[in-house]
């Protein structure tokens, strides 16, 4: 025999699954001229207040491939191992974890961490650099602690040509060795972390 017993409205509201808490406002930084501005929870683009930039205030995550246009985003990119990246410009104010195989000058206000799967071809300029062994790097710029973000003409280096634009024009200075410098050997996992000193690396 049917039953056509409807249950309570509250009993339903247990039984679902609970909502997740998006915050009413969060901090994000511009990738443009690195001013910290405060978004609504639910935004998912925004205009800077400071240079009127037009901000990609959700991440990225590319699992298969991506061609063309460059990547901008206010949090972090994701390129996951069997996608390819092809672009001009890769841009994340927050960090960046490269599994797969990217083709672009990448901007990170964090730290880009190259996977043991991954290749890079064209350049990195980060504040936090981590190559994991096994990793394939072929490359113009490579600069890591870096200052770049907020500092560069974002739009001038997504229209240049690669290795010609802004991006690709740094300031080469000395490395400053100390007794604490080691050097890599081919089972230890490359770290390069912001010290008192600027360092720098060109691979060219």
């Amino acid at each position: 025999m049917a039953s056509f017993f409807k249950p309570p409205r509250f009993l339903m509201r247990d039984r679902a699954a609970p909502r997740v808490e998006i915050p009413r406002t969060r901090e994000v930084r511009c990738y443009r001229c690195a001013a910290i501005l405060p978004v609504s929870g639910y935004a998912e683009s925004a205009s800077c207040p400071s240079c009127a930039g037009n901000l990609r205030l959700l991440p990225l995550e590319i699992d298969k491939g991506h061609w063309g246009t460059s990547l901008m985003t206010t949090e972090s990119i994701i390129v996951h191992e069997h996608a390819q990246v092809i672009a001009n410009l890769a841009v994340a104010s927050g960090d960046m974890l490269i599994a797969g195989c990217v083709h672009a000058m990448c901007i990170a206000g964090g730290t880009v961490t190259l996977k043991a799967t991954g290749e890079l071809r064209g350049g990195v300029r980060a504040a936090r650099l981590v190559i994991e062994p096994g990793a394939r790097i072929i490359g113009s710029v490579i600069e890591s602690p870096s200052l770049a973000l907020g500092k560069l003409d974002i739009d001038a280096a997504a229209r240049a040509r690669p290795g010609t634009g802004p991006a690709a024009q740094i300031e080469i200075k000395p490395i400053v060795s100390t007794a604490s410098d080691t050097p890599p050997t081919p089972n230890r996992t490359i770290s390069i972390d912001p010290g008192p000193q600027p360092r720098l690396r060109v691979v060219r």
